[in-house]
Order: C-alpha cells, then structure tokens, then sequence
C-alpha cells in the first residue's frame, strides 16, 4: 500500500477521533456533483495519438469538516471513451475505461489557505478492436502476432499533495487549488487473445510510473440554502512511463475541462 494511504489515514482518525472537548463541533457533510467536459489530447505507445473534445467526465465529491479540518473523496465512475479517428487510423479503434479516485485529508489556514494530502488511484482498461492482420508485440525475442484484438489495462496510485485558496465574497466563493502528484506506481498488462493465430491467450506486464498535475478554479453561487451552482475550469496533464524502459512513454493524458455542477450541504 502506498505511504499515502497510511499518511492520510493517520490524518483522518485525528480527524474523526478527537477529544470530547472538540468533538462538540458538529461534522459539516457537503456533496457536489460536476459535468467536466475534457478537451485535449490522448497518447500511448508506438505513436499513437488522439485529440479528444467534450470527453464526459462526471465526478462526485464528498466532503466532511469539523473546525479547520476535512476529508475530501472525489470519484470518477468507469467510463467509456470511444476514439481511433486520429492520425494513426491503421491501428484499429479502441474503447477505454477509465475510473479514478482522489482521497484528501486538509486543512484550512488565515485568509482561506489551505494545503492536503492524500492519494489519487487510475484505473483503466483498453480494448484495441480491428486491428491490421500483420499487426505484432515484440517480447523477448519472439514475435506475437495479434489476431484481430488486443486488451490493455493497468492501475497507477501515488501520494497527492494538494494547496489552494477559498475567498467569499458575499454569497457566493472563489476557490481555486492545485494539486501535484509527484511519484505514482502500477502495472500495464497487455493481454493478446489467440496470439500467432492460435488458441492461447499471452500476456505481458511492465511496471510503470507517473506524475500528474491537476488545477482548478472555481466559482460557487449560493442559490438556496443548502445549495450552490459551481462553475469554473479544470487542468490536468498526466504522464506515465515504462520503469523498465526510461523513457518510453506508456500513457500520457493533458487538457482541460469547463466545469459545471451543483454542491448540497447534506
């Protein structure tokens, strides 16, 4: 398990777990749920690249405070992305799956400042259809010719440090913040169905590892009393790489998102 986990663990039983003196502060509970619409570009291995604009990205978000303190967990359902209309069309269509979680313990410092840890987990999984019949994997001398399909997936997770502002102005909020993931480790499985044209399926595994950066500001109107209109934009650029190939590129993903949703205090 990553240090992170166990970081941010740690942080919440303070949390959570605290003396009767504080615990008479009430736990504050707020859900938010946010359409944020990708732009930008996908890329892997063997050159292959593809733009990708209005990719549906729905994320909840669930936060616990009490006093200066929060937990904040962010998820992203698996997800489909259909693409393979990019410049390199002779290597079939592929269909990827992508979930990802972020876990944050913060807190909140004077004027609005807050920093936090935590970790970011990627799950993903990629199904290469159509694929040309001379289509190959060269792996340790030998050479597996891929019958029509291939399947890709891997999990990545790493320490999350996180540092931002939220400013009120009134009714409404600014909050912006920016997030740096400076060392995150997986797995990259590569699975060829029927590979050379037979009846055994062969499969090979690389570890891999990654850095991300995720930004964003925002603004949140209050329009009830328990609810908030947020809108404002989002930056993420994620690169990973194969460990036992420096640097051979294994998946990298950068673009931005307009965001809009809706945050209920429960």
């Amino acid at each position: 398990m990553n240090k992170g986990v166990f970081v941010a663990a740690a942080f919440t039983v303070a949390l959570f777990v605290r003396p009767p003196a504080a615990q008479a502060e009430p736990i504050e509970a707020t859900f938010a749920l946010t359409v944020n619409p990708l732009n930008g570009q996908h890329e892997v291995g063997r050159n292959q690249s593809d733009r990708f604009t209005f990719a549906p990205l729905p994320l909840g978000e669930l936060t616990l405070r009490r006093g200066s303190d929060s937990l904040r967990i962010e998820g992203l359902p698996p997800i489909a992305f259909n693409y393979g209309n990019g410049p390199n069309t002779d290597i079939g269509s592929r269909t990827t799956r992508l979930s990802v979680l972020n876990g944050t313990v913060r807190h909140a410092f004077a004027w609005g400042w807050f920093a936090g840890i935590g970790e970011t987990i990627y799950t993903q999984h990629t199904d290469y259809t159509n694929l040309p019949s001379n289509f190959y994997e060269y792996r340790d001398g030998n050479y597996y010719f891929i019958n029509g399909a291939e399947t890709e997936a891997s999990r990545v997770a790493g320490l999350r440090l996180e540092a931002g502002r939220d400013v009120a102005f009134g009714r409404d909020r600014f909050e912006f913040g920016a997030a740096v993931n400076p060392s995150m480790h997986g797995r990259d499985v590569v699975t060829i169905p029927h590979a050379n044209f037979g009846t055994m399926n062969v499969s090979f595994s690389d570890p891999e590892t990654a850095t991300q950066v995720d930004a964003y500001a925002r603004f949140a109107h209050r329009v009830a009393r328990s609810g908030e209109v947020l809108f404002g934009v989002r930056y993420i650029n994620f690169t990973s790489r194969y460990s036992d190939h420096p640097g051979i590129l294994s998946d990298r993903n950068v673009g931005w998102a307009p965001v809009l949703g809706y945050r209920l205090r429960l």
